[in-house]
């Protein structure tokens, strides 16, 4: 049934013209903004906390309201995934930086690329892989089978490569010897076992380890790239490789690069804040013994 829904709402979004869907994205986001209490509280109480010194109250409704906003229209674009091929996804992403891309490939150890849930990130992933790279993405695997299925099936038909579950370390070894590139976020709230705390926005936040340990082990670049919504073109931004002496003590050293990583992604949500994904529950894992 869940299948059969998802598959009626993308024959529906794809028969529309692009303004009109960018439309319905944003209504679609407006609604939800008001419908799910519990994510608009959370979502308040994150810009507070992060941005409640800088910004009025009426400012950080305002960033509330468009982050629902953007994610309402990607909802709407990620049924036009399949429809995006190397012939057109110029008309849909600008791509900003691929010399300093170029620049890692040619360091001969692939490349690992970080980035965050900031403008509509399966629009980065495909404007990348359909430009000739072999990307591979490290992602979770969804609570809802049938979503996972189609997600993971639209990503693969735009030639992206998809490491989940077991294995994912090896499989992105082996993706990176072998000259290719490996996306990862990093701002999603990770559980203890799997994360360290490192400072976002001036609170603790637990941070999956992940891409420290692969650029740590395999010596590969890592390089930060972001997108931003600019009207209906979705603007890729590649950045300069985030280089980092290999230090003797290990969980330091994974330590120190997590926590540039993060800062380096504090900075970019600062530029676009009303396209981030404030209604994710990022600070939910606390710090053993930390006062409430």
């Amino acid at each position: 049934m869940e299948g059969a829904m998802l598959w009626i709402l993308g024959g529906f979004f794809r028969i529309l013209p692009r303004k009109a869907d960018l439309y319905l994205g944003r209504v679609i986001g407006r609604s939800a903004y008001h419908l799910a209490p519990g994510r608009k509280k959370l979502t308040l109480a994150n810009l507070r906390n992060s941005l409640g010194g800088e910004l009025d109250e009426g400012q950080i409704r305002k960033i509330a309201v468009s982050s629902f906003e953007s994610l309402g229209m990607n909802a709407v674009e990620f049924f036009k995934l399949p429809r995006l091929n190397p012939g057109n996804v110029g008309l849909y992403t600008s791509l900003e930086g691929q010399d300093h891309l170029e620049d890692a490939l040619g360091m001969g150890r692939g490349v690992l690329l970080l980035s965050g849930h900031i403008g509509n990130w399966d629009m980065l992933s495909a404007g990348v892989s359909l430009r000739g790279y072999r990307l591979a993405l490290i992602t979770k695997i969804s609570r809802s089978e049938a979503l996972n299925r189609i997600w993971m099936g639209y990503r693969r038909k735009l030639g992206i490569g998809i490491f989940m579950g077991r294995g994912t370390m090896r499989e992105s070894m082996r993706h990176l010897k072998n000259g290719g590139i490996v996306g990862c976020v990093l701002d999603q709230n990770a559980r203890r076992k799997e994360g360290v705390f490192v400072p976002f926005f001036g609170r603790q936040a637990s941070t999956i380890t992940n891409l420290a340990l692969l650029a740590r082990r395999t010596g590969a670049p890592v390089v930060p790239l972001y997108t931003y919504r600019d009207g209906d073109i979705h603007r890729i931004v590649i950045e300069k490789p985030m280089l980092h002496d290999k230090l003797d003590d290990a969980e330091e050293d994974v330590l120190e690069r997590t926590a540039a990583y993060t800062q380096w992604i504090e900075k970019v949500v600062r530029l676009y804040p009303q396209q981030w994904t404030w209604l994710h529950n990022r600070w939910r894992t606390r710090p053993k013994g930390e006062l409430m």
